[in-house]
């Protein structure tokens, strides 16, 4: 027979469905095999009783497999919940039962979504490098909210990688892969853990292998962190080592502190990955820590899915000036003028050039000559430019100042009392010099002091007038 005649086969019995046009007991499935098959999906459904079939995969789980007993448990979460499924269920099994093949064989089978349908491709496949960064950010929150699908139905997955995650650029469309294998229920092991080279968390494996039976929700989040890490940097966060195995990384780990390998020199894109770590927002960049250096010996230190979406949400955005102001319009030369701003989605404020605050603040800048302040505000999806207004700047000629000879002296009077108002400056200090004797001349001795006695002195008497004299 041809491998891709249609083949036929009866339901028997249905043990759950979830969807519109699903088929039941006693209907006959027409299916074809399909050449790029999905592991466990390796045929198409074509016909349900003739009838043309919803687009569906068609998958005959392995004598023994516990798949059946997962999407079960799956569709019993989500008992609650009308309507589709959550996006990260959306690529999940929808129905599950058993058929009566042709030659006699009862088997077990599982109907799916094609999760590469509609333009979906791996984020293996997807081609990051110049991709802008408001879209990687966009992606990467898409990828948060599938998982908190995840966990919001109590579902533990542990299969969360670059081949499960699928994306489609165009619309930020989010799937994953493979859910239908997710445990809700404890002390159960998801069914795709062990999958995910570099992307399983330490605590499932040690050096005799892997342990599914470690996964829980905690796990995701080391791989819901690596995942993010790829979408906005496009590099994994240990892509220098020689190979991604739990026993390579988790070496690593035990020796180093993340994000100090991105300046190692032996790491080829050392200075690309570097520039793509810095280009993100600070509170990023913690979450990664977190993730991968606290979370690696304690798993309730790594971000929550819902603390993803609220960074990432605070950061989907072109980056806007708000506010921008200069407190004065005119100064003097040399003086300053405080300039005040407030930006939406931006990390990085530059002032003329020099790094200055973070989204909202204020600086003082010198301004000596007439111009315009530049603001230059930058975030993860771009950068943006405005100035102030023009802020003039007037020159004052300088002064003559007249002599002034110290010591100082104040003239007293002229002025209320208690004034001490500079008046006068003091006359200077006249001595008196002898002049240089002439040359050639004897200068006579000086004389030695008279020692002769003073004079006699008589008494004064009153004079007469010369009337009185010729008085007889």
């Amino acid at each position: 027979m041809n491998a891709l005649t249609t083949r036929y086969a009866r339901v028997r019995s249905v043990r759950t469905s979830r969807g519109v046009g699903l088929p039941g007991p006693g209907a006959t499935l027409g299916f074809r095999f399909r050449p790029a098959g999905l592991g466990t999906y390796q045929y198409e459904l074509e016909t349900v009783d003739g009838a043309t079939a919803p687009p569906l995969l068609v998958g005959f789980p392995v004598p023994g497999d516990r798949s059946g007993d997962h999407v079960e448990d799956l569709h019993r979460a989500l008992d609650g919940r009308t309507g589709p499924l959550p996006a990260g269920f959306a690529a999940a099994a929808v129905w599950h039962g058993e058929v009566d093949l042709p030659d006699g064989r009862t088997r077990s089978v599982m109907l799916a979504p094609d999760p590469y349908a509609d333009g979906f491709r791996t984020l293996h496949d997807t081609l990051l490098d110049g991709m802008p960064p408001r879209i990687r950010l966009e992606l990467a929150y898409a990828v948060a909210g599938a998982v908190r699908d995840l966990h919001d139905a109590g579902a533990a997955f542990g299969g969360l990688n670059a081949s499960t995650v699928l994306l489609r650029v165009t619309d930020r469309g989010v799937r994953i892969a493979e859910t239908e294998s997710v445990t809700v229920r404890p002390g159960r092991s998801p069914l795709a853990a062990g999958v995910a080279a570099g992307h399983l968390a330490p605590e499932a494996y040690d050096g005799l292998g892997e342990h599914p039976e470690a996964i829980t929700a905690y796990a995701d989040r080391w791989s819901l962190a690596v995942t993010v890490h790829l979408l906005l940097t496009g590099f994994h966060p240990y892509h220098f080592l020689a190979d991604l195995s739990p026993r390579t990384i988790d070496e690593y780990l035990a020796a180093h502190t993340w994000p100090q390998h991105r300046l190692a020199a032996f790491a080829p894109f050392a200075v690309a990955y570097s520039a793509a770590l810095q280009a993100l927002p600070g509170d990023l960049v913690t979450l990664f820590a977190r993730a991968f250096q606290q979370g690696r010996d304690d798993p309730r230190a790594r971000p929550a899915a819902a603390e993803w979406l609220a960074v990432l949400a605070s950061w989907i955005g072109q980056p806007a000036i708000v506010a921008l102001h200069a407190d004065r319009g005119c100064v003097l030369a040399g003086d300053t003028v405080t300039v005040s701003w407030q930006t939406r989605f931006a990390h990085r404020i530059l002032i003329d050039g020099r790094e200055s605050g973070a989204a909202a603040g204020s600086v003082e800048v010198v301004v000596d000559r007439p111009r315009r302040v530049l603001l230059r505000a930058i975030g993860p999806c771009g950068a943006i430019e405005a100035a102030t207004g023009r802020i003039e700047v007037v020159r004052v000629a300088p002064m003559p100042m007249p002599d002034v000879r110290f010591p100082l002296a104040f003239t007293p009077g002229g002025g209320e009392p208690g004034d001490s108002r500079l008046r006068a400056a003091a006359p200077p200090v006249m001595r008196h010099h002898a002049p240089p004797p002439m040359p050639g001349r004897h200068v006579p001795p000086a004389r030695p002091p008279s020692t002769a006695p003073p004079r006699p002195t008589c008494p004064a008497f009153p004079r007469r007038s010369d009337l009185e004299r010729h008085d007889p």
